[in-house]
């Protein structure tokens, strides 16, 4: 099982190790992309068995001499931002170390700044808009769009189109992502539009694209965890965007950071006959913060975490592990297909 603060405290002892050296923060970036564990977590390969100290050593290729890996302050602050923008828009650090440089973040984002996710990823998406990825690229390595014809061999049209519309770029031939990846000297995976990070955990997909999928993941889950809940009782209404019973009971998921998630707005969408499932961005809090859903009207409210299912007034807190995210996510994607050829008569 990925666990988010194992990931952020990884991270946050690579960046420290280097601003403790005094690396540039150009260089904190490269040894970033380029270390074994940053691989991993772009592919999907990541061992939470490996200690801090040997992923700054590979990272830096240098020994600590049996020395504990520093975690300051700072590098924390840094390592959870970036962390969450990998996480939210499954991109690879190298993609978001080139629109926001570690230097144009700290220097927008003081480390005593109160940090607010949603606005963090809103500044972020403004950055990625004022260029496409391409022409981003050619600025930062200062080769001029009607070089990269002649330099990689890809057509001028071509390039012309992959300049103008990221999604066309996403789409090109491995061949012309290889020839572009050797000519700016970044890995391939810059060019993939989503790394599909985290499978396991994926109930974290807060974009509205993947209502559906979430949804059907959200009874799953309740189910599991809560014997009150049987999933054939209820029928997914994808005009309301909620389960229904025919005893009149729902079941709706909810994804939006717990500061928003006010009673006053539960009450609006739950009744005593209502199953809520939260599923909340930027959670990194513990039990206790979760307390006041209690005096929500609905008849029960489960809250996903990462690493928990917490059943709120049953006061109850149950470990997901690894194989349960496996079983759950196997089976919503069947419930998808099947709910896709209902309504479309198949």
């Amino acid at each position: 099982m990925i666990k988010t603060l194992d990931i952020i405290n990884r991270l946050a002892a690579i960046i420290s190790y280097g601003l403790n050296e005094e690396y540039s923060y150009r260089t904190i970036e490269e040894r970033i992309v380029s270390s074994p564990f940053i691989n991993g977590l772009e592919n999907n390969e990541y061992n939470n068995e490996t200690q801090i100290e040997k992923i700054v050593e590979s990272t830096y290729n240098i020994s600590l001499a049996n020395k504990q890996a520093d975690i300051s302050f700072k590098g924390l602050f840094i390592a959870e931002s970036y962390f969450k923008l990998f996480l939210y828009y499954n991109k690879s650090f190298e993609y978001i170390f080139l629109y926001w440089p570690l230097s144009y973040f700290l220097d927008r984002y003081g480390i005593y700044h109160e940090m607010d996710f949603s606005n963090l990823r809103k500044d972020f998406e403004l950055k990625t808009k004022e260029a496409t990825l391409l022409k981003k690229l050619s600025q930062d390595r200062n080769i001029k769009l009607v070089e990269i014809s002649k330099l990689t061999g890809i057509n001028e049209n071509t390039i012309d189109k992959y300049s103008r519309d990221d999604k066309i770029l996403y789409g090109a031939s491995h061949d012309n992502i290889y020839k572009l990846a050797i000519l700016f000297g970044v890995k391939e995976n810059i060019f993939i539009s989503n790394l599909a990070i985290y499978i396991d955990p994926s109930i974290y997909l807060f974009s509205d694209k993947y209502k559906d999928y979430r949804n059907y993941l959200g009874l799953l889950y309740a189910n599991y965890f809560d014997k009150r809940i049987n999933e054939n009782d209820f029928t997914y209404d994808i005009s309301s965007n909620c389960f229904e019973s025919k005893k009149g009971i729902k079941l709706i998921v909810i994804v939006d950071t717990l500061a928003n998630l006010t009673i006053s707005r539960i009450n609006v969408l739950a009744d005593s006959k209502t199953y809520l499932v939260v599923i909340p961005s930027g959670f990194f809090g513990n039990k206790t913060s979760l307390e006041y859903l209690k005096d929500t009207n609905a008849f029960e409210v489960f809250v996903l975490t990462q690493e928990y299912v917490y059943i709120v007034k049953k006061n109850i807190k149950k470990e997901i592990t690894n194989t349960i995210n496996r079983s759950l996510i196997t089976r919503t994607m069947k419930y998808l297909v099947q709910n896709y050829m209902r309504i479309n008569n198949i």
